[in-house]
């Protein structure tokens, strides 16, 4: 992988091909929701219309957390499911705050797909840029990242903190390897915010310091220290989550209770556990996937990346979740621009082609059933 010195510099023309390969994908999504079709060839629509794509999951979560701010009373008069209330600690606050300020221009659940949308293009641009470095193809690449894993595509189009937290992970992984470690430090910190899988940055940040400390006999930079920002955003996280719901290890519980804390490694292969399942043959793919990536990085000149790579692969193996796709989507961006000979590679774009209508059906059938059970939208627009 080569070194970097990305050029923060878009033509125009490469600004609206980024829109239209961000978008219109999204928008072929949207459509058979927003004509309110009841038919899509083999997929049956129950409900037609755009609530199909505001139901989806964890959106509503975010949403009540935008309305109710952690309050536990109010949590539990507005709940729309059967569920412990502190369950909502799970949920990060930097997305719903951003939602509760888009909620002064649009209503909670637009606001919130907005605000996906912008990080969306956002995190694309910032992909695109860090592409010029590595390939001649920038733009199939950011259409690649755009619909594959197509599990990405389901996020890119609901309300959902996905692309705000790896648009903060990615740029702080940029930033340390530019020697910006203030700037990097500050966006793990929101990143933290966003969702817990930013916290992996602080041990990838820690081995790279120790092995330029080893190898070159260097003393530390006063700015590295900044990177402690990062676990000391989940330590004042735990903080407001003691005062707001008088438990300090109120994330922990939340994910306990949820059945998705560390527990034996490959745990997901226990058809037994409420998140996993006996069809989860894939899974086994994206541990491929993620430790040949993080082999691939071991000789790499960015060792904040394969540090990344190690810890966070290390940490899904632990996680008795099927979703492992979903929790995996901030080593995407590594994994493309380090393979990106083959999957710019004319073999791989016939493939793709071919797959593209696979692609369409299967986000359609995962949002048709990735749904909350709201019956009174009132509960989160009030």
């Amino acid at each position: 992988m080569h070194g970097f010195n990305a050029k923060f510099k878009l033509s125009i023309k490469e600004l609206t091909l980024i829109i239209i390969v961000t978008f219109l994908p999204i928008l072929l999504i949207y459509l058979p929701f927003l004509l309110k079709l009841r038919q899509l060839l083999f997929l049956t629509i129950k409900e037609p219309g755009f609530a199909n794509v505001l139901k989806n999951w964890d959106g509503p979560h975010y949403l009540m957390i935008s309305k109710t701010w952690y309050d536990l009373a109010e949590i539990g008069r507005r709940l729309f499911i059967p569920i412990d209330v502190r369950y909502y600690a799970a949920h990060f606050p930097l997305f719903p705050f951003l939602i509760w300020l888009g909620s002064f221009l649009s209503s909670g659940p637009y606001a919130g797909l907005l605000l996906t949308l912008f990080f969306d293009l956002a995190l694309n641009v910032l992909f695109y840029i860090l592409a010029r470095k590595y390939t001649r193809h920038p733009l199939f690449l950011t259409f690649v990242f755009t619909v594959f894993p197509p599990r990405y595509l389901v996020t890119r189009s609901i309300i959902a903190p996905e692309t705000l937290m790896v648009f903060l992970m990615l740029f702080s992984l940029y930033l340390w390897e530019k020697k910006q470690y203030y700037l990097s430090s500050l966006f793990g910190f929101f990143g933290v915010l966003t969702k817990i899988q930013a916290l992996f940055l602080f041990p990838a940040y820690l081995f790279d310091l120790i092995e330029k400390r080893i190898k070159q006999k260097g003393l530390f930079r006063k700015e590295q220290l900044f990177m402690f920002l990062i676990p000391l955003e989940f330590i004042f996280l735990s903080l407001f989550y003691y005062f707001r719901l008088g438990d300090f290890f109120a994330f922990l519980r939340a994910e306990k209770g949820n059945n998705l804390y560390v527990y034996f490694p490959f745990s997901q292969f226990n058809a037994q556990n409420v998140w996993a399942g006996a069809w989860i043959e894939d899974v086994v793919f994206y541990f491929i996937a993620m430790f040949t990536l993080t082999v691939s990085l071991w000789k790499g000149k960015q060792r904040s990346w394969f540090y990344f790579a190690l810890f966070y692969t290390l940490f899904l193996v632990f996680i008795p979740q099927r979703d492992i796709t979903r929790f995996a989507y901030p080593l995407l961006p590594l994994f493309l621009f380090n393979f990106q000979s083959f999957i710019t590679s004319k073999v791989f774009k016939v493939a793709l082609f071919v797959c593209l209508p696979a692609i369409y059906f299967y986000t359609i059938n995962f949002m048709l059933v990735n749904q909350a059970p709201i019956a009174d939208w009132s509960l989160l627009l009030k």
